[in-house]
């Protein structure tokens, strides 16, 4: 993976409706789900009994912008796994909540200790255990 400083520029924002822009420009950090956003929601049994995950390089790429445009990513998940911290970590990605069920207070600590509040968050996820954050973003 290319590092950000490697990335081709970045082009001007067009074409959005002036709300969304106003809820965006204020975003330092985004939340993200793993199972289903950062994967293919597949999980994947060995006979060993080892679950592997399949992730996409393209939303590597995204949260390599994400840094180089001075946003944080940061990750909550339900699951934890080896395969999964080493995917982040080869991301860069430090602000991390694993084996979280109540999604909410895990962002809450990561936000704390960024010194960051909820309308300057964004968040992506597919599943009922995101609704509490997904609500409580500026944009998701």
């Amino acid at each position: 993976m290319s590092s950000p400083s490697e990335l081709p520029p970045l082009r001007p924002v067009q074409n959005f409706a002036p709300e969304l822009l106003l809820r965006a420009q204020d975003v330092r950090v985004v939340f993200f789900d793993v199972d289903g956003v950062l994967t293919d929601g597949g999980l994947y049994i060995t006979e060993a009994g080892e679950t592997l995950k399949r992730f996409h390089s393209l939303d590597g790429h995204g949260i390599k912008l994400l840094q180089r445009a001075g946003i944080t990513p940061a990750v909550v998940s339900g699951r934890d796994s080896p395969a999964l911290r080493t995917r982040l970590a080869a991301l860069g990605v430090e602000h991390t909540r694993f084996g979280t069920e109540d999604k909410r207070p895990a962002a809450q600590a990561i936000l704390s200790q960024l010194g960051l509040v909820w309308s300057q968050a964004a968040a992506m996820g597919d599943d009922w255990p995101d609704l509490p954050v997904l609500r409580r973003v500026a944009l998701a």
